[in-house]
């Protein structure tokens, strides 16, 4: 059984009232929600905040989950209409820049480090349609499909998205002074 079947099998048993099963599918799921919520919003408290209120809706609507995609490009569409809402009450008064790299077990590569930064830099420069689109297919690893569905938008807007992202994230970059190929 593959990852995604496996999350499918959780979630109906979850649906069904197996909190192990719901527990086992958080485990296998919360950190991918939650790094999507954080580069989202920028704030690990409210990211936190909507990972939960996320997580509360799975339980809640797990039943309605028809497996037309995976479990957890489902979730990040819940979770993203949540942080839309959770925008509308708050504008963010942290950098990004202001927190360490949450997703570092090890000791930081000052090189690595170096890349994160520009890198974090230049898709900060790049509109919030274009980051996101480019959050998902990177660092998510959601295919074209996918991202459609978890934006509620046609396949060719995300493909014509991806493209203008990729373009201003060339042009953020070189004014930057760094090639794309530098990092």
């Amino acid at each position: 059984m593959n990852s995604s079947e496996l999350e499918f099998a959780l979630l109906n048993k979850a649906s069904q009232g197996d909190e192990g099963a719901f527990r086992d599918l958080y485990d296998r799921t919360h950190k991918k929600v939650f790094f999507y919520l954080y580069r989202f919003l920028g704030d690990p408290n409210k990211a936190e905040d909507v990972l939960m209120e996320t997580f509360t809706e799975v339980w809640r609507n797990g039943h309605k989950f028809r497996g037309a995609s995976q479990v957890t490009t489902w979730m990040i569409a819940i979770a993203r209409n949540l942080a839309l809402n959770e925008l509308k009450k708050w504008k963010p008064h942290e950098d990004i820049d202001n927190f360490p790299d949450l997703c570092s077990d090890s000791r930081p590569n000052p090189e690595h480090s170096d890349r994160q930064r520009v890198l974090r830099d230049a898709l900060s420069r790049l509109s919030g349609k274009h980051r996101e689109v480019l959050d998902l297919v990177f660092y998510h690893d959601l295919d074209y499909g996918e991202v459609a569905e978890a934006l509620h938008i046609p396949l060719n807007t995300v493909k014509t998205r991806v493209f203008y992202a990729k373009e201003a994230l060339k042009e953020a970059l070189k004014k930057l002074g760094v090639s794309p190929d530098d990092l």
